[in-house]
């Protein structure tokens, strides 16, 4: 498959997720409300911590070893079974051996969920471990495929089991596990010629594995603190329902930064390539126009995002515009974050992401404690900006000291640019 078959590829499958995403989203927060929507986020951020916690970046390495054919397929498949099991494990009895440090947070929600919640860690590695495998082999339809099936099982389950059957909590943890094994499933089968066991403890693919994945791990792990640990924080602070307030405003504000990802991206990785030599050229093209985007998208929130609320989810959630509002300078920045790092990484400066993460990381706990107590999830969200901002501002510094580009090079449109661009509406408009 082309490169621009791949790219296309993947643009519509985000499209298509992104629409049934939201579908999804709008119909569980009206069936559950703001209490049991909280508790759902905190039940979904359990499994996301354990995974990434647990699966300490090995998917990274099963991908590289299958796309150098460094080691078998059936040995690499073997590995992520048995890692998948035995981290999960870990991650599961850790969770519950620290019960008591982090009880408070859970309060509320049934134990039982608790459990099917960390439990489902375990699936989500291992399904991540052939995600990336089936990435390596460069299969992109069947990656997309297993995405759509993902995203498809969680709309429909919702439908049947919170709006048919009314099962409310219970329901959203089944839509959990049955979309997560709709996946599971797809990869599977998608992988099924290679799944016969094989020895992988003889050689050294188990010691290469995990060198290579705890390289990434570090950055991956600090920067999901950044983005959830504020959740779990404002459920310690607070209640559910203020989880259930910030977990929508969060969900909005992200849901920005899909747009700009699918138009810019690859418009621009295209064109700079055939034009330049230089790759940063397209980073920061592609941080400019992101930040148009998503400054044009944080107005619109602006002015409507209370219509919006209330059109789709109800009024009993007008209470996330404020949240959502406060999220809105950091999420319009991080762009630079996101983007200059990658950069930075493939320059051979990797630790300036880490650095940057790490200490907005301490920003982020700080501001959220004193926050909180103050405005509730409006605080939470303020101090989710804070971080977001540092992160980005330490990259940004990293990237000027690292290369020969300035500030002005970052925000100002170059003469290549602007001809590119007006030849772009040129061609469209003369239509």
């Amino acid at each position: 498959m082309s490169f621009i078959k791949k790219a296309a590829s993947t643009f519509a499958t985000s499209l298509g997720l992104m629409v049934v995403g939201m579908a999804t989203g709008v119909i569980s927060a009206r069936v559950l409300g703001p209490e049991l929507k909280g508790q759902a986020a905190l039940l979904s951020t359990i499994t996301e911590f354990l995974f990434m916690g647990g699966s300490l970046g090995l998917g990274s390495a099963f991908s590289f070893y299958i796309a150098k054919q460094k080691y078998p397929s059936r040995q690499i498949h073997s590995c992520a079974l048995f890692c998948s099991l035995i981290l999960g494990g870990i991650a599961f009895i850790c969770f519950y051996i620290t019960m008591p440090l982090h009880h408070k947070v859970w309060e509320g929600v049934p134990p039982q969920l608790i459990f099917y919640a960390a439990l489902l860690a375990v699936v989500t590695i291992y399904s991540n471990y052939l995600y990336r495998i089936v990435v390596g082999y460069g299969r992109i339809y069947e990656m997309n495929i297993a995405g759509i099936t993902n995203s498809l099982t969680n709309f429909t389950t919702v439908i049947l089991l919170l709006l048919v059957f009314n099962l409310g909590l219970t329901g959203m943890m089944g839509t959990f596990w049955l979309s997560a094994l709709a996946q599971l499933s797809v990869l599977l089968f998608v992988l099924r010629n290679d799944l016969r066991l094989s020895k992988f403890w003889t050689g050294r693919l188990l010691q290469d594995s995990f060198s290579y994945g705890m390289k990434s791990q570090a950055l991956l792990l600090i920067n999901f603190l950044n983005y959830r640990l504020d959740m779990l924080l404002l459920k310690h602070f607070t209640n559910a329902t203020s989880v259930g307030y910030y977990s929508l405003a969060v969900s909005m504000a992200e849901l920005m930064w899909m747009i700009p990802n699918a138009a810019v991206a690859p418009l621009f990785s295209g064109v700079a390539a055939s034009e330049t030599a230089d790759r940063s050229l397209v980073t920061l093209r592609t941080v400019r126009w992101s930040l148009v985007f998503l400054g044009i998208l944080a107005i619109c929130g602006f002015l409507f995002g209370r219509l919006f609320i209330r059109l789709l989810y109800g009024e009993s959630y007008l209470p996330s515009y404020m949240p959502f509002l406060w999220l809105l300078p950091g999420i319009c920045l991080f762009p630079i974050f996101k983007l200059l790092v990658v950069d930075l990484a493939a320059r051979g400066n990797p630790g300036f992401g880490t650095i940057s993460s790490a200490v907005s990381l301490f920003v982020n706990i700080v501001a959220n404690i004193i926050l909180i107590p103050q405005m509730g999830a409006s605080g939470a969200a303020l101090a989710t900006s804070f971080s977001y901002i540092c992160m980005s501002m330490f990259s940004l510094f990293f990237f000027l000291k690292v290369t020969k580009y300035r500030l002005r090079d970052v925000f100002i449109i170059d003469a290549q640019e602007a001809i590119f661009i007006k030849n772009i509406v040129l061609k469209y408009t003369s239509r």
